[in-house]
């Protein structure tokens, strides 16, 4: 009896995890190497008419294949990679059956086009001039097969370039940002130090799948929705989130200031804030309270919640996590229930709120991470006890990320570093108690746990689906799954 209790269990759970779960695509590569195991791919979903492009790169040689909407092959052949040394892949443009791949070197310096024409089954390198005079490289956003470059001067001037049919970079949009010496910086320098490299201070972030506190703490975000761009600032001199918000279809741009939330018990320490949709949600902490205001794009408060230090947090559908590094050798993950504990920890960090929305709802994380300086001058993140390194990349400990932030914000997903709560609202906004859900990336762990030797992983959206691609080194076949 107890055996059979235990199968329906297993049985029940495995359901869970498989739900939805659907192979749609699977095609060998006899030429590939198993022994290579650095194999890249790259997904590349055509919006205009729904066929897909996927493009593998072995060494030197590129496999692309090119399928329909329902995931019938059309074309493939083989080509030659870029030159190594344009290793940073950024965005694609597509024309007709002509896939346009843009790359760059490692200072995004130097850029090149591989052209991936199926038509004629040939692909061609082609290097590009960008003359980004004083000016450094930000990051991509993509719209209706076009991408678009951004780019930003030491003045905090935003611009916004396009890839003409000629190859040609045009200037479309120049937005002036404000003071550069104020919180609203486009740029900074990787560390405190004076002759540390000037770079990209933007994170961008897709609202769409779980994003971790690391990435949702940053000052500076970047999002997209369809054709508008949404560019925000958490200025803590100005006591407000600054939201600058381009229609690429338009160029219209539009400026909204939302003030910070404010202690009832003193001034907050701490302050951030997230996008999802047409609502901003502000969140302030200090050690004694928060306070989590969602907000229209009018400034008007749909709902508001209110922590304080000695009271249990009536919203948590989880137990305060701390992951990463604790107080506690080789323990990586501790639980906690008390309110104080949690507000001294977040408060005394970077504070950050991430929520994506469900077929119930949204479900939201809040918590809050710290960066400390090690002795050899590097960077750590750390849950709120202990320490663990982590490469350092980008300003303020995070890599500089172009192309897909959904694949992005997967591999972040196993490497968070915070202290946490989970939580859950309906599409008002009402605080919903209900278990914690398995999320899509953890479905995703679970799903490929078996898989031995897999390599050249991507998630990607296409056709408002989400996919796992992953190549299997052993049979040597390249497989989608529907998520």
């Amino acid at each position: 009896m107890k055996k059979n209790v235990a199968l329906t269990i297993m049985a029940f759970f495995a359901v869970i995890l498989t739900h939805a779960q659907e192979e749609v695509l699977s095609f060998k590569i006899e030429e590939s190497n198993y022994l290579i195991k650095n194999k890249d791919a790259y997904s590349l979903p055509n919006s205009m008419n729904g066929d897909l492009a996927l493009v593998l790169v072995e060494k030197k040689t590129v496999y692309a294949k090119l399928f329909d909407k329902n995931f019938q092959f059309i074309k493939a052949f083989e080509t030659d990679a870029l030159k190594s040394k344009y290793n940073n892949f950024l965005d694609y443009k597509v024309i007709g059956n002509k896939y346009y791949l843009l790359a760059s070197n490692n200072s995004y310096k130097k850029f090149a086009v591989l052209s991936i024409d199926f038509d004629k089954q040939q692909g061609e390198s082609i290097e590009v001039d960008f003359q980004f005079d004083n000016e450094k490289f930000l990051e991509t956003v993509r719209y209706n097969n076009q991408p678009y470059i951004i780019s930003a001067t030491t003045e905090n001037a935003f611009i916004l370039r396009t890839l003409n049919n000629d190859l040609k970079p045009e200037i479309l949009h120049t937005v002036e940002i404000g003071d550069p010496e104020k919180d609203q910086k486009l740029l900074a320098r990787k560390s405190h130090m004076f002759f540390a490299p000037i770079e990209s201070n933007i994170t961008k972030i897709d609202n769409r799948v779980p994003v971790t506190i690391e990435q949702a703490a940053s000052k500076t975000k970047l999002y997209q929705n369809e054709n508008k761009i949404y560019l925000t600032f958490d200025d803590d001199e100005q006591s407000n989130t600054s939201l600058f918000i381009l229609d690429l279809k338009t160029l219209e741009l539009s400026t909204h200031f939302f003030k910070y939330p404010e202690g009832r018990v003193k001034e907050f320490a701490r302050y951030n804030s997230f996008i999802l949709d047409n609502n901003i949600i502000q969140l302030g902490s200090n050690k004694e309270e928060m306070k989590i205001e969602v907000k229209n794009f009018d400034g008007e408060i749909i709902k508001e919640y209110y922590l304080e230090k000695e009271v249990p947090i009536a919203i948590k559908n989880s137990p305060i996590i701390q992951e990463g590094g604790t107080a506690i050798p080789f323990v990586n993950r501790r639980e906690m229930e008390e309110t104080s504990k949690f507000l001294r920890k977040v408060s005394s960090g970077k504070l950050g709120i991430t929520i994506y929305e469900t077929p119930s709802g949204y479900t939201a994380t809040i918590g809050g991470y710290k960066i400390v300086a090690n002795n050899g001058g590097g960077m750590m993140m750390m849950g709120g006890g202990g320490f663990t390194s982590v490469g350092n990349t980008g300003v303020g400990g995070m890599p500089i990320m172009v192309f897909n932030p959904t694949f992005y914000s997967y591999n972040m997903h196993e490497a968070t570093k915070s202290t946490f709560f989970n939580t859950h609202f309906d599409k008002d906004f009402n605080y919903v108690k209900k278990e914690v859900e398995v999320d899509v990336f953890d479905k995703i762990e679970e799903y490929k746990k078996d898989i031995d030797r897999i390599t050249a992983e991507d998630v990607f959206f296409h056709n408002n689906n989400l996919y796992f691609g992953y190549f299997n080194m052993r049979d040597k076949y390249y497989r989608i799954i529907k998520m």
